[in-house]
């Protein structure tokens, strides 16, 4: 039976309830913290990386265009064009398939990327201004962009393709014309909920302007949602694009997209298969991995998950 002579009375240190034993950290350092823990999303980040690096690099990794033609070895997979440097074979017009497959793949990450961007800014600008501003100033954008989002995106896209024409700089603009909506009304429930905050009202009572305000209160602290949204946008802006490459109204030929190469290829799906099934999982694998990093930083950047 333990006695009062087997303790120790430590009495009130000062000094050392002072003391902090855990690591002082920031928000965006323990959302990082967390996110390395999250062992796929690490994986399917350095994947995306490597994804990156041969869309760049990849079409220079053999001497071969990806507008060079050659008859002779058209449709052709085997041991043969493999030693000659057409490592994923030739198209139906002897094309490299190696270099047009990653030329493809910098063609959507841009795409993708550029539309990103877009429709983060024109969105958190938008959203914000209108939940800051308030009133009917937020009434009428918001009603705006209650009839633009009721409209099918694709419907936007599809008629702007028609009337400006195939091409990159087409793509970009129909999508990113039609993706900011979203993104805007995301951005203005959260200025809503933040701009009661006191930090905020401190600022608005000192002087600061309205812009300041916004650029240097509320979307800093809005960014967390923004960047898991988009992340989550890409895979779908790469997907748009290579359903629109797919019925014919993407991006124009010579050049090529992971789309355009699937539509190429379901062609001849019978005949030589592989030129289908190489863009096809390419697209559905970055697709999944851009799923899964987003996943992941969405609860690594959740507040309510921080311990």
């Amino acid at each position: 039976m333990n006695s009062k002579y087997d303790f120790q009375v430590v009495g009130n240190d000062i000094v050392e309830s002072e003391k902090i034993y855990s690591d002082n950290i920031t928000y965006w350092q323990d959302a990082f913290r967390r996110l390395k823990k999250n062992k796929a999303a690490v994986i399917c980040f350095w994947i995306i990386v490597a994804l990156v690096f041969f869309s760049i690099l990849g079409p220079y990794m053999n001497h071969y265009s990806y507008r060079e033609m050659n008859s002779a070895i058209s449709d052709q997979w085997n041991w043969s064009v493999f030693t000659q440097g057409h490592w994923f074979g030739t198209d139906e017009f002897g094309r490299d398939l190696w270099t047009r497959v990653w030329e493809g793949g910098r063609v959507s990450f841009l795409i993708a990327i550029t539309v990103v961007v877009s429709e983060g800014i024109i969105g958190s600008i938008y959203g914000g201004l209108a939940g800051l501003i308030g009133g009917k100033t937020d009434l009428i954008m918001m009603r705006i962009v209650e009839i633009l989002f009721v409209i099918p995106p694709m419907i936007y896209i599809i008629l702007l393709m028609i009337v400006m024409g195939p091409g990159i700089n087409t793509i970009i603009i129909a999508m990113a014309v039609s993706r900011w909506v979203p993104m805007a009304m995301i951005v203005r429930g959260e200025v809503l909920r933040i701009k009661e905050y006191e930090f905020v009202m401190a600022s608005r009572a000192l002087g600061a302007s309205r812009f300041r305000i916004l650029m240097k209160h509320l979307l800093p602290n809005t960014l967390g949602i923004i960047i898991v949204r988009l992340t989550l946008d890409i895979p779908g802006v790469i997907f748009t694009e290579a359903f629109l490459s797919f019925i014919g109204i993407g991006v124009p030929a010579p050049q090529c997209s992971l789309g355009s190469l699937a539509n190429t290829g379901y062609i001849q799906l019978y005949s030589a298969a592989y030129l289908f099934f190489i863009p096809s999982l390419l697209i559905s694998f970055v697709t999944l991995t851009f799923n899964i990093i987003g996943d992941g930083m969405r609860d690594a950047l959740d507040p309510k998950l921080r311990h």
